[in-house]
C-alpha cells in the first residue's frame, strides 16, 4: 500500500512480531489496501494506536486486540473484503428494514453488515444485554469493548461451561429477554458465541441479529432457543424446552 503511515507502520508493528511467520498469509488475507486504508484513517483519528494480537479466526472475518492512546484494550473486529462465504449471509441483509440502501457491490454489503453488527450491539446493550460495548464502526472494522484478561480473551462456553450451570444460564436467559425486548432475534445463539467471563455470560457475534419485521425473525429465535435447550441438557439433565419460551 503506497502511502502508509508512520503511524500505521508502528500499529502494524506489535501484530508483526507476534504473527511470525503468519504475518504474510495475515496480511494476504486480511489486511488488504482498503483494509489498511480504512485502518489508517482509524489511527489518525485516535480511535486505536496499536494492534497487538489475534484474537479469533473466522471465515468472514478476524478480531483483533487493539490498544487505544490511552493504553486501554479494544476487540477489532475487521470483515474481509474478499471473501465468497459473505454470499451466505445475504439473507439476514435481505429484509431488514434497518438497512434497506445496503448497496449492490459486495464490499458495499460487507460495510453494510459491519454497521449492522455496530447497530446491533448498540441496540442489544441499551436494552441490558450483556454485549461488549461499541466503541465505532468504520467501513468494514467495527470497534468494541474487548471481553480478556491481557492478551487472552474469556473463554467461550462451549471451551469453559460455567462452574454453576442454574445460575449462570438465569444470566444468560435475562440477557436474552432483554433484547427481545427491544424486538430482536440473536440468530445463532450458541455455544460457541456465549463467553464465560468470570461465571458472567456475555453474548458476541451479532452481526446476523435482526428484527421483528424481518421474515426469518421468529424461525431464527426458535433455533436459537433449540441451540440453548441442546447445550444445556447436558449440564441440566431435568432441564425442560419450556424454559425457553422466551
Amino acid at each position: 500500500m503506497q502511502g502508509r503511515t508512520e503511524k500505521l507502520d508502528r500499529a502494524l508493528g506489535n501484530i508483526n512480531a507476534n504473527f511470525g511467520q503468519d504475518w504474510k498469509k495475515t496480511i494476504d488475507d486480511v489486511f488488504d489496501e482498503v483494509t489498511l486504508r480504512n485502518l489508517q484513517q482509524l489511527i489518525s483519528q485516535g480511535v486505536i494506536s496499536t494492534i497487538e494480537n489475534v484474537i479469533a479466526t473466522g471465515k468472514e472475518g478476524n478480531v483483533f486486540r487493539a490498544k487505544t492512546i490511552n493504553g486501554e484494550n479494544r476487540a477489532v473486529k475487521i470483515y474481509r473484503i474478499n471473501t465468497a462465504t459473505f454470499r451466505k449471509l445475504e439473507k439476514y441483509i435481505e429484509g431488514d428494514s434497518r438497512f434497506k440502501n445496503s448497496g449492490n457491490s459486495p464490499r458495499e454489503r460487507i460495510f453494510t453488515w459491519a454497521q449492522k453488527e455496530y447497530k446491533n450491539l448498540h441496540s442489544m446493550k441499551a436494552a441490558g444485554t450483556m454485549v461488549p460495548k461499541p466503541y465505532h464502526v468504520h467501513k468494514n472494522i467495527v470497534i468494541m469493548q474487548y471481553i480478556g484478561w491481557r492478551f487472552r480473551p474469556y473463554p467461550t462456553i462451549r471451551e469453559l461451561p460455567p462452574e454453576e450451570p442454574v445460575k449462570f444460564l438465569n444470566k444468560l436467559k435475562k440477557s436474552v429477554k432483554a433484547y427481545r425486548k427491544q424486538k430482536l432475534s440473536h440468530g445463532d445463539l450458541s455455544e460457541y458465541n456465549i463467553l464465560n467471563r468470570r461465571e458472567e455470560p456475555f453474548i458476541i457475534d451479532v452481526g446476523q441479529a435482526v428484527p421483528e419485521s424481518h421474515p426469518l425473525y421468529s424461525k431464527l429465535h426458535q433455533r436459537d432457543m433449540k441451540n440453548l435447550h441442546r447445550f444445556w441438557k447436558k449440564y441440566i439433565p431435568d432441564l425442560k424446552e419450556e424454559e425457553f419460551n422466551i
